[in-house]
């Protein structure tokens, strides 16, 4: 009787270890898959870009400083006759642009400037940059190894978009979607590129997508103090 007993509770407690490693592991790849098909949804914006920018002046009040002071890309960003990706920018990179640009003028004693104070052609070119001819989205580009090039709706520059997937739980490739948005610096080689990550994509509006950039990111891929200083 007592090794039968002693058996009988081995093979409850067995039983039990194991349906309880089957259910954390249905959870475990439930939300892997949960969380890779939710970051995987467009989302829907009943309206143009500018106006998602209008409608989010939060995050990007300093876009449309921007904008007022260029009509003709303002006017591109509301035109449902043209097709753009937008790779929005949000306020707290422009806020590092700019502290940037007046540590560095300090240095030589001129006067701090700021978005309403810049040479109108240079900020266009550098704004144009952000605003890229065609609708671009993550089904566009996954599966593209090397990226797409791609050119700004204005000056036809050359851009480049890489489509990546992070890790998330220990899965490799089941995390969060996201695009790398580099500028080339007219260069083939990539140690030359200035690039930032996208913390959300595929927001899909009337006359495009928006893709919206880390905030981290330096306005002016770390152009704005070179153009601006002197």
């Amino acid at each position: 009787m007592m090794n039968r007993n002693y058996t009988l509770k081995q093979m409850t407690g067995a039983g039990f270890t194991m349906l309880l490693a089957l259910f954390l592991f249905a959870a475990c790849k439930k939300s892997d898959n949960y969380y890779y098909k939710y970051t995987n949804t467009t989302q829907e914006y009943n309206g143009t870009i500018l106006d998602y920018v209008i409608q989010h002046p939060a995050s990007y009040d300093s876009v449309l400083v921007v904008l007022d002071r260029l009509p003709n890309l303002k006017a591109l960003l509301n035109s449902e006759s043209d097709s753009s990706t937008f790779f929005a920018i949000n306020n707290r990179s422009f806020e590092l642009a700019i502290k940037s640009l007046n540590t560095t003028r300090a240095l030589t004693k001129k006067k701090p400037i700021y978005l309403k104070d810049v040479d109108l052609l240079e900020l266009d070119s550098i704004m144009s940059r952000y605003v890229i001819k065609g609708a671009y989205n993550t089904s566009d580009l996954n599966g593209l190894k090397e990226g797409l090039k791609v050119r700004s709706a204005q000056y036809d520059y050359e851009m480049h978009i890489q489509y990546n997937v992070t890790d998330a739980s220990g899965f490799t490739g089941g995390g969060q979607q996201q695009l790398i948005f580099s500028d080339p610096n007219n260069s083939i080689f990539k140690r030359y590129w200035q690039s930032i990550n996208t913390t959300a994509v595929n927001i899909r509006t009337h006359n495009g997508v928006i893709h919206v950039l880390a905030s981290g990111h330096d306005f002016g891929f770390n152009k704005f103090t070179k153009k601006f200083a002197h």
